[in-house]
C-alpha cells in the first residue's frame, strides 16, 4: 500500500480536526475518546516525522471520517462554496493588480492584433490599480509611451454598453485596447496620415512620424466630416470631433443656414474661402488638426461618374475607374443642409468634391495595397465578420466567384480564416486577388462595411465608406501607401485641373483645390511650432489621445474623446494566441520591464508569500490537535 507523504497526512489531520469540533456534542463517549486518541497520536507521528506511522494513523482516519464524521450535503455545499469565492476574488485582485488575459473582439487595432487574438496584459506597467474600482493607488505618467499600446477602462466614457461582470458576479468595466498618440499637454497636427507633434515644453515628439513601431500604418483626423451630431435645439445642430463641439449649423427665422466653428475662445462665422489664403488663426472647418489634408473617397465607374449630377466631369480624362474624393470640410458653403439616405436624414457638413481616373497600373497598385475588414461569404454573399454572428442581409454584398469561408486583406495579401483564428495566406490565383476593375472597386467601397448601402449610387452619393485619401510629399495616397507618384502624368494633370477649377470658380460657386499644403515643417526641416499651437489637437491636462491601429474600423479618441489617466489600467506584453509570426511582444515602443509600480507589487507578493511560508513552517512544528 502506498505510504502517504507527511504533508498529505496532515491535511487528513486538518480535515479531522475540524470534523471534531463540528461533530463535538453529537458524539457518544467512547467514540469521542477514540477519535481524540487518534487525532493525538496522528498529530505526534507528523510531529516526530514518522512518515510510515502518519500514514497509517491518517488511513484509519480516513475511515473514521467517512463513517462516523460523514459530512452533511449542506457542509458540502458551504465548503465547496465558500472555496469558489476565494479563489475569485483571488483571481480577481490578481487580475486587476498584476496581469489578465484578454481575447480581442473586433479589428479595431489590426495588424497589430486581429480578431481572436488572445493577449496577455501587464497591470503594473505604469500604475498600481485600484482594485475593483477604476483609478490607481499609485501612477507614474513618466511610464506611459508615445506610440505604445494601452488597456483602459470604460468608466466615464461615452461609449455604448461599458457595464459587464466577471465571472457573473464581479460588477466590471469593460476594458480596450488602442495606441497612445498623446499624452497630456501635448499637441499634435495630422499630415500624410501621419501625427506631427509637440509636448506641453514644446518639444518635438519626432517618434510620432519616425517611430519603426508605426512606420507602416496611417492616422486620420476624423472618422467621418460630421464626427457626432448632437441637437442642443431643434434649430441647431453641433458636430463634435474628438469629443469636442467644433461646429455648429444653426436654421434662422429666415430659413437661411448659418454655419459657425469655435476656435477656441468663441463662436465665429465659417469662413471657407479662408482655405485659399494663408492665415494665422483657425476661420474654417479644415482648419482644425489638418483636416484639409484629408479627403473621405470612394471609386467611380463610368456610368456612376455619370450619376453624381454634382460633379465636375469636364476635368476628368478617360479611366478605367476614378477615384472620387469629398475633401475642405466646411459649414457654410454648399448650402445643402440635409440629405436622404437610406440610413435616413441627417445634416451634412459642406465640402468639396473632386476626381482623378485611374489606370489598369493604379487600379493593380491598389489592390497591391488593399486591406478590408475580416468578412464571411456564404453562398455568394459577404457580411462584415462580427465576434457574436456574421449573419448575411439584404444589403450584403455579391461575390459570386468567392468560395465560402472567413477572409481578410491586409497590404495586398489575402487571408482565409479558420478554426481559433489560425490564419493561411492565399495562393495568388484564387479570385480574391482578381484585378478586374468591378472587383476592385467592390472591395474598396464596400471591404469597410460589407453593405451595399455604400456603393456610390445617386441616392448614396453622400454616404462614404471608411476610405481616406491624403498627400504626403507630393504623392497622393490611400489605403496608407501612394497610389499616384509626384511626377505621375495622372497627378499633373489633376494637380493643374485643380489650380485652374479654384482660380475660374465664380464668387458665387467658389471652388478650393485639394492639394499638397506640406508638412508642418519649416524650411530647414525642423517642426513649426508656431502653426502646431494655432491648428493643432490640445491634449488636456490628465488626459491621454488613443487612436486604433486600424483607423477604418476604430471607435476611438476620435469618436468618445480623451482617455482620463484614472482609466489606464495597463498594457499588452505577449500575443499567447494564435500561433504564427505574430506570436510574442507585440510591435509598440517598449515599456520598461523594471519600475516602480511592478517592484512595489512583485515585493508585496514577495512578502506575503514569505509571511505565508514562515507561518506555515512555524505551525507544522506545532501540535494541531487539541481536546475540547
Amino acid at each position: 500500500m502506498k505510504i502517504y507523504t507527511l504533508s498529505k497526512s496532515r491535511s487528513i489531520l486538518v480535515a479531522g480536526c475540524k470534523r471534531y469540533k463540528r461533530k463535538y456534542k453529537a458524539l457518544a463517549l467512547e467514540q469521542k475518546a477514540t477519535l481524540e486518541n487518534l487525532l493525538e497520536n496522528l498529530d505526534q507521528a507528523i510531529l516526530q516525522k514518522n512518515k510510515e506511522e502518519a500514514s497509517k494513523l491518517a488511513r484509519i482516519l480516513e475511515t473514521y471520517n467517512q463513517v462516523t464524521l460523514k459530512k452533511s450535503l449542506f457542509e458540502y455545499l458551504r465548503e465547496f462554496g465558500v472555496v469558489i469565492l476565494i479563489a475569485l476574488f483571488m483571481a480577481t485582485l490578481l487580475r486587476q493588480l498584476v496581469f489578465e488575459a484578454y481575447e480581442i473582439p473586433t479589428g479595431s487595432m489590426r495588424p497589430t492584433f486581429r480578431e481572436q487574438d488572445n493577449v496577455l496584459v501587464s497591470k503594473t506597467s505604469f500604475g498600481i490599480n485600484t482594485p475593483f474600482t477604476t483609478g490607481h493607488l499609485y501612477f507614474d505618467p513618466s511610464l506611459v509611451q508615445r506610440t505604445g499600446i494601452v488597456i483602459f477602462s470604460g468608466d466615464n466614457i461615452d461609449l455604448p454598453d461599458t457595464d459587464s461582470h466577471y465571472l457573473w458576479l464581479f460588477p466590471y468595466k469593460k476594458r480596450y485596447i488602442k495606441r497612445c498618440m498623446a499624452k497630456p499637454g501635448d499637441t499634435v497636427y495630422f499630415y500624410g496620415g501621419m501625427i506631427y507633434g509637440m509636448d506641453k515644453n514644446k518639444e518635438d515628439q519626432a517618434e510620432l512620424r519616425n517611430s519603426p513601431w508605426i512606420k507602416d500604418l496611417s492616422y486620420i483626423p476624423f472618422f467621418y466630416l460630421e464626427g457626432l451630431v448632437t441637437r442642443p435645439r431643434k434649430n441647431q445642430f453641433v458636430f463634435n470631433q474628438m469629443h469636442q463641439s467644433i461646429g455648429r449649423m444653426t436654421i434662422l427665422p429666415s430659413n437661411q443656414v448659418m454655419g459657425e466653428i469655435y476656435n477656441g475662445k468663441e463662436w465665429i462665422k465659417d469662413e471657407p474661402l479662408a482655405s485659399v489664403i494663408p492665415h494665422q488663426e483657425i476661420k474654417t472647418y479644415s482648419d482644425f488638426w489638418g483636416f484639409r489634408n484629408f479627403a473621405l473617397s470612394r471609386l467611380l465607374n463610368q456610368q456612376q461618374l455619370a450619376d453624381q449630377k454634382l460633379l465636375n466631369k469636364d476635368v476628368a480624362s478617360p479611366g478605367l475607374l476614378y477615384l472620387e474624393m469629398r475633401h475642405t470640410p466646411c459649414l457654410n458653403y454648399p448650402e445643402t443642409l440635409f440629405q436622404q439616405s437610406r440610413l435616413g436624414i441627417k445634416p451634412l457638413v459642406g465640402a468639396f468634391t473632386t476626381i482623378i481616373p485611374l489606370s489598369q497600373n493604379h487600379i493593380d497598385t491598389l489592390m497591391n495595397t488593399m486591406y478590408t475588414a475580416r468578412f464571411v461569404v456564404r453562398e455568394g454573399r459577404a457580411s462584415r465578420y462580427s465576434y457574436n454572428s456574421s449573419s448575411v442581409a439584404k444589403d450584403s454584398p455579391l461575390m459570386p466567384t468567392i468560395p465560402d469561408g472567413t477572409y481578410e486583406f491586409y497590404n495586398g495579401i489575402a487571408y482565409q480564416i479558420g478554426l481559433a483564428s489560425l490564419a493561411w495566406e492565399l495562393p495568388r490565383n484564387h479570385p480574391i486577388y482578381s484585378r478586374d476593375p468591378a472587383h476592385v472597386q467592390l472591395l474598396y467601397n464596400l471591404g469597410m462595411e460589407m453593405s451595399t448601402h455604400y456603393e456610390p449610387t445617386a441616392a448614396n452619393q453622400f454616404l462614404y465608406p471608411a476610405r481616406y485619401a491624403y498627400f504626403r510629399d507630393g504623392a497622393l495616397c490611400t489605403l496608407g501607401a501612394p497610389i499616384f507618384m509626384p511626377e505621375d502624368p495622372y497627378l499633373l494633370d489633376f494637380n493643374k485641373n485643380e489650380e485652374m477649377r479654384e482660380e475660374k470658380a465664380p464668387k458665387a460657386a467658389p471652388y478650393i483645390a485639394f492639394k499638397d499644403h506640406g508638412a508642418p515643417l519649416k524650411e530647414d526641416g525642423s517642426l513649426d511650432k508656431d502653426f502646431i499651437e494655432t491648428f493643432g489637437l490640445k491634449i488636456p491636462e490628465g488626459y491621454y489621445l488613443t487612436l486604433g491601429d486600424n483607423h477604418a474600423m476604430s471607435a476611438d479618441s476620435r469618436v468618445f474623446g480623451f482617455v482620463p489617466e484614472a482609466n489606464l489600467q495597463g498594457a499588452p506584453d505577449w500575443i499567447i494566441w494564435p500561433p504564427g509570426p505574430r506570436w510574442g511582444t507585440p510591435p509598440q515602443k517598449p515599456y520598461p520591464w523594471f519600475n516602480i509600480p511592478r517592484l512595489i507589487v512583485w515585493t508585496v507578493l514577495s512578502l506575503i508569500s514569505i509571511i505565508w511560508c514562515t507561518l506555515r513552517s512555524y505551525r507544522l512544528k506545532r501540535p494541531l490537535f487539541k481536546r475540547l
